[in-house]
């Protein structure tokens, strides 16, 4: 007779799946977990062939599948396999022994297992992360014992330990299992083909064949849920452009991933070069601020030195009220908001056109096919704003070293006029707001990096401190000399 051994923990709110734990809550991870298990166990149930649970935790936590139920016996995770298997292979003649978070697993692939123990002592499939997830064997042999299973040699170390026993083994197609996010990746698009391109504070981008996918976490908008459809609608309006990403598809949430994502056009190239790029990205800044708006879904904003500095109350809000705060850094700030409050507040919108409100030489990717990508924060604004925060300090020394003085900045404003016209004394307005923009988000962070984050890094945490530091601020004082 064959068995299948489901060997699985029962699930329970606040344990596993520790690793996903920076992107999903809780409720998310266990509901992972359940899912996980559920669709292995329907794929057993396909086989007809005899199956038993052994499980580890409260059965009670379990009870949401039928069958057989047995606790898992053992010091650690290879004795509990080990007496799980030797006990079944008691009374039967072949065993497999499948964990509960794979998802590729087949009801043809178990029944293969079966059929290559008539011809191996031991059957094996493969995980990419070093491990199994799949074992079976004919008789009771002790290919679990002195292996450390958190260690990335498992499937080595078991392979080490059968030929020692001179024992014969097959090993099947590679498994997949979820320990961490990029598994989630590989799964939601049943590939393992998929490339970490980078994390920023509220999205993460992967590489699947020649397109991007994008993953929201947070909205700066506070649009919550909305907020990737309102980034998918953005680059819809923006395709007419020619220089941004195409996107293709959007997803509310996936079968696996619990929020939303987009695809979009992946492009070759590199990020800007402040010294030798700044021509190409005046005149890729000109094609998007020329773009006809018709009927856009993006933000309006009819005032919008006033939306900003409302932005900046409530972010600078988290600095003044964190009992951690730097007396010398709230000197500064409370400063330049005031003089960025009496320089105006309610000038309408007077030529508007679609802007980033992000513009960084990271939202650049230069190359044969060049495009401004990131687009999690546009609005219709003005070219203006724009402009001015690509070329603030805070901007400009955020992911590099480079600091432009006055001529630098007219120099490229001088290109850029060649396709579009610029409010010089509005351009320097905005400047100055920007730069406020900056500081203000760089003293909320501050504050939110002292707690845990979903996302760490330890680049942006060393600009923060720079960005909020005495002579920082100083340098910037500059910029708010011709509105005092």
């Amino acid at each position: 007779m064959d068995k299948i051994i489901f060997f699985t923990k029962a699930p329970r709110l606040g344990f596993g799946k520790s690793r996903l734990k920076n992107y999903l809550d809780e409720n998310q991870r266990l509901q992972l977990t359940i899912d996980l298990i559920n669709e292995n166990y329907k794929k057993i149930k396909k086989t007809n062939k005899d199956y038993v649970i052994y499980y580890d935790g409260s059965k009670n936590d379990i009870d949401f599948l039928s069958g057989e139920k047995i606790h898992q016996q053992g010091d650690d995770l290879g004795a509990r396999m080990k007496n799980s298997i030797d006990k079944q292979l008691s009374f039967s003649n072949k065993v497999i022994l499948i964990g509960s978070d794979l998802i590729n697993l087949s009801e043809k692939e178990i029944n293969r297992a079966f059929e290559q123990l008539d011809f191996y002592d031991i059957v094996i499939s493969p995980s990419d992360d070093g491990g199994y997830g799949l074992v079976g064997m004919k008789e009771s042999l002790d290919i679990f014992s002195n292996i450390v299973y958190s260690k990335s040699n498992v499937l080595e170390e078991t392979i080490k330990k059968i030929k020692e026993m001179n024992k014969t083994y097959k090993l099947l197609d590679e498994i997949y299992d979820i320990d961490d996010f990029t598994d989630l990746l590989k799964a939601e698009f049943s590939s393992k083909n998929i490339e970490l391109l980078g994390a920023g504070e509220y999205n993460i981008n992967y590489k699947y064949k020649n397109k991007v996918i994008r993953i929201n976490l947070q909205s700066q908008l506070g649009l919550g849920k909305e907020q990737i459809k309102y980034e998918y609608n953005a680059l819809k309006e923006l395709e007419k452009s020619t220089v941004t990403p195409k996107a293709y598809e959007l997803y509310d949430k996936g079968k696996y991933l619990p929020f939303g994502f987009l695809t979009m056009e992946f492009i070759e190239g590199r990020a800007l070069d402040y010294n030798k790029d700044l021509e190409i990205a005046a005149y890729m800044l000109s094609k998007i601020h020329s773009t006809k708006i018709e009927d856009s879904k993006l933000i309006f904003a009819d005032k919008p030195f006033k939306n900003m500095y409302e932005e900046f109350e409530c972010m600078y809000s988290y600095y003044k009220d964190w009992e951690n705060k730097n007396k010398d850094t709230e000197k500064y700030i409370d400063k330049f908001m005031l003089i960025a409050k009496r320089s105006g507040l309610n000038k309408k919108i007077e030529k508007p056109c679609i802007i980033n409100t992000e513009l960084n030489n990271r939202n650049f990717i230069i190359g044969e096919h060049s495009k401004v990508i990131d687009w999690e924060k546009p609005i219709i604004g003005e070219c203006e704003q724009d402009l001015a925060h690509f070329l603030v300090p805070t901007t400009t020394n955020w992911k590099t070293d480079v600091i432009l003085d006055k001529k630098d900045m007219l120099d490229f404003l001088n290109i850029y006029k060649k396709y579009r016209k610029v409010d010089m004394y509005k351009f320097f307005k905005y400047l100055m707001f920007n730069s406020l923009r900056g500081v203000t988000w760089c003293s909320m962070a501050k504050v939110e990096y002292s707690k845990e984050r979903k996302i760490k890094n330890e680049d942006t945490i060393e600009k923060i401190n720079k960005f909020l530091s005495r002579e920082y601020l100083e340098m910037l004082s500059k910029l708010y000399e011709e509105f005092k």
